[in-house]
């Protein structure tokens, strides 16, 4: 071999040496040292590893995940904390058992893309900050009761905040927002938790197309205004004190296209003010919307109310009620235009002394509330002024035609297939 290969061959053996040293190396830097060595505005992905411990961003840096770099706390601190902080990302991180996996402080511009978190105490935090994304992130909780459980994404006091397409799960509140200014709140799944969405004090608030089902209540709005609630599916929040939306000293809100199906209480309010709920469909509720202390400037217009035990019920305070569908209603509509000819009068004796004493639910549907409802029915025939919708309307809208008709199809289809089976089995047997 001459010298000039032999020169080449030490070349590239020390160029390999140096290289798995340096990989080696850097591999072995902790989570800290690899921030602090990313330059400004830069790119650092981390390796396919375990990261136990914690980490602080003061810079704009985006961090992607590694297929298989898993991040966990060695303490009670977050795994990162973004502080004082503009343009970071962070994109593909998977988080397990730790306190909590991200909290934002004082930053702004920040993007939280796509992360996954099992067994977490709480997920995200953020305070004082503003221009906050967090989209695509799960989140499971921990076993137990709610109250030894954490947020599981939680705002205070910041603004110009979008959370999108997040699923949570088992933790106390699913996303909890509190002295928020202009939040969106869109395309979101939150189940088995205490709240789904928790507003307190915030102004601004679109919260749209959510899925919330199996919490104790769905939308929590307290304190709050200036609210758009639209296109939500509430459902299955049944328990003792459950609701689908729980409106507490809260003004100017629209409630308008959701459905509530299979909910303790549809809408609950207290003190609520300047309110519109429209276009909703409530079905199978025990209780559709309960009104108390509530404003004559409420409006409920253009609902359905089918297969609840309750349509509306109020401890003897005002709201405009008119053009809504209910399924009880037996007027007639002698001129067909598609409004009965007669009052619906939502007002039912044991409905209100449901709402003082919620104990009497449990006699729903026995003989004695049953003769008091057909009591009611004669005796409201006079009543002009408390929960009187004088616009019944005959059909429910079309939204609910559309899911009727979905369902039919569905029914005859498998009636179809069911019969034909039958056919085909008794004619296998003869043979």
């Amino acid at each position: 071999m001459g010298d000039t290969s032999l020169r080449r061959l030490h070349f590239w053996i020390a160029f390999f040496a140096t290289l798995f040293l340096f990989t080696l190396s850097a591999s072995a830097d902790t989570l800290q040292q690899q921030i602090d060595k990313t330059p400004v505005g830069g790119t650092l992905t981390l390796f396919s590893r375990e990261y136990m411990e914690t980490a602080v961003i003061k810079k704009p840096i985006t961090i992607i995940g590694g297929e298989e770099t898993l991040l966990m706390s060695d303490s009670d601190k977050p795994v990162f904390t973004i502080k004082n902080a503009e343009n970071v990302t962070l994109k593909g991180l998977h988080f397990l058992q730790s306190n909590a996996a991200v909290v934002v402080k004082n930053s702004s511009k920040i993007q939280l893309d796509k992360l996954e978190m099992i067994q977490m105490f709480s997920g995200v935090q953020v305070y004082d900050s503003k221009d906050v994304t967090i989209k695509g992130l799960t989140l499971k909780g921990i076993d137990g009761q709610f109250a030894s459980k954490g947020y599981g994404l939680a705002v205070f006091k910041s603004s110009n905040v979008t959370l999108d397409h997040n699923d949570v799960t088992s933790v106390q509140d699913a996303y909890y927002l509190e002295h928020t200014k202009d939040v969106t709140v869109t395309n979101n799944i939150a189940t088995d938790s205490r709240y789904g969405l928790h507003f307190m004090y915030a102004d601004g608030i679109k919260a749209e197309h959510n899925t919330l089902k199996r919490n104790v209540t769905g939308i929590m709005l307290m304190l709050a205004k200036n609210a758009s609630l639209r296109y939500n599916d509430i459902s299955l929040q049944w328990d003792w004190n459950s609701s689908g939306f729980t409106l507490y000293n809260a003004e100017n809100i629209v409630a308008e296209n959701n459905v509530f199906s299979g909910n303790r209480t549809g809408v609950l309010s207290q003190t609520l003010k300047n309110a519109q709920i429209q276009h909703n469909i409530f079905s199978s509720n025990q209780t559709a919307i309960e009104f108390t202390a509530a404003d004559k400037n409420n409006t409920v217009t253009n609902n359905d109310f089918v297969g609840n035990i309750l349509n509306i019920r109020s401890d003897g305070s005002d709201s405009r009620i008119d053009k809504n569908y209910y399924d009880d209603y037996d007027g007639n509509d002698i001129d067909d235009n598609g409004v009965g000819d007669t009052n619906y009068v939502a007002l039912q004796s044991f409905g209100q002394w449901m709402v003082r004493e919620p104990a009497y639910q449990y006699f729903i549907e026995s003989p004695a509330v049953i003769m008091l409802n057909q009591m009611d029915k004669q005796t409201n025939r006079v009543e002009t002024n408390q929960l009187v919708d004088s616009t019944p309307m005959m059909e429910p809208t079309n939204a609910f035609h559309k899911e009727y008709a979905f369902h039919l199809w569905s029914f005859l289809i498998g009636l179809i297939m069911l019969t034909g089976a039958i056919f085909l089995w008794r004619k296998g047997v003869k043979q």
